[in-house]
């Protein structure tokens, strides 16, 4: 019993492991800035800017 826990346990990692890797791989063009703001520029100082 203690044995399937500990592989279950690794199987789990394992899957979780190569779920991020897929999520956080990069995407290309939705990488790419989709506005024409300078990349430094805050959403917030714009959105309260007066």
């Amino acid at each position: 019993m203690r044995i399937k826990m500990i592989l279950l346990a690794i199987a789990y990692v394992a899957v979780s492991a190569v779920l991020i890797a897929i999520a956080y791989q990069p995407q290309g063009s939705v990488a790419a800035q989709k506005t024409d703001r300078l990349a430094g520029s805050s959403f917030l100082v714009e959105r309260f800017a007066g």
